[in-house]
């Protein structure tokens, strides 16, 4: 595979400087437009290609095999060839740089190699849904100019520390899945975090000691998942004042403390809060299922 995609690295190189280039869909579908058989990195020559006009862009076939699609960055000079395009979608392409446009709704570049999105500071971007699972997050600054994000999947990353202060604008935010990353700490700078729309918030599979959910409000809250951490206690105070309308809590894979556990389960079902486990684990202790010690 890296032979191969080096290989078309150097082929596309040579090919592009030659001449100009007319992509077409390779699809007949008419909600997408597939592009294989291309190969762009921040050195390709694009000034004479023609991308289609299409609504909705998806480079290479993922979950399909696609050894002839190669596209390592998406740099301003692509950028300004695509903006017709309002979703884009490149999985498993390699991509290791992009490079964000106000007028794009929807991208999706998960299994690739971000560090991070390029944007412009001072520049408002229409971005509603962005899924970047499985790449290399250490940062998010970047999410502070996406004001407009109604859908965001960050997991599988290497985010070890969150200010959820960065989600303050983010008004219309419904779903934010931070699970399998590295997340040891969770700050909340400044005055209280109000998120009126957020329904679905993924915490699990992190390594999380303490949720602090004092400066939350997220009135519409109605799936917590909390599995697969280190937690020891969480404050019920705290669960029924930020989360009025929390439904569902995935609670299993912590650190309870059998006692604490018992008393946390009490209040959850007098709330009518239903507990799920999201696996199974092998303990001697537990309380309706969920591990404690």
């Amino acid at each position: 595979m890296a032979a191969l995609k080096s290989s078309l690295w150097i082929i596309g190189s040579i090919i592009t400087a030659a001449l100009g280039m007319q992509l077409n869909c390779t699809t007949n579908r008419l909600d997408v437009c597939e592009l294989h058989n291309i190969v762009i990195t921040e050195y390709t020559d694009v000034s004479e290609w023609e991308f289609p006009d299409h609504h909705d862009l998806q480079f290479g076939g993922y979950p399909m095999s696609d050894d002839t699609t190669l596209v390592t960055a998406i740099t301003k000079d692509v950028a300004e060839k695509l903006t017709n395009a309002q979703t884009i979608q490149m999985q498993n392409v390699s991509l290791m740089s992009f490079y964000l446009w106000e007028h794009l709704l929807g991208l999706d570049a998960a299994y690739n190699y971000l560090p991070e999105l390029i944007v412009e500071p001072d520049t408002v971007y229409n971005l509603k849904s962005l899924n970047l699972k499985h790449n290399r997050l250490q940062s998010i600054d970047f999410i502070k100019g996406l004001y407009k994000l109604r859908d965001l999947d960050l997991s599988n990353n290497y985010l070890e520390k969150i200010d959820l202060s960065i989600f303050d604008a983010a008004k219309d935010l419904t779903t934010l899945k931070l699970s399998h990353n590295r997340i040891r700490i969770i700050t909340t700078v400044g005055d209280l975090l109000h998120l009126p729309r957020l329904a679905v918030l993924m915490l699990n599979n992190n390594q999380l000691h303490i949720l602090d959910a004092s400066q939350w409000q997220f009135n519409v809250l109605q799936d917590l998942f909390l599995s697969n951490n280190r937690l020891s206690y969480i404050s019920m105070c705290e669960v029924q004042s930020s989360f009025p309308r929390l439904q569902t809590l995935y609670l299993d894979g912590n650190n309870w403390e059998c006692s604490n556990l018992n008393n946390t389960m009490a209040q959850l079902h007098q709330s009518s809060i239903k507990v799920i486990n999201y696996s199974d684990h092998n303990c001697t202790a537990a309380v309706e299922n969920i591990c404690c010690f």
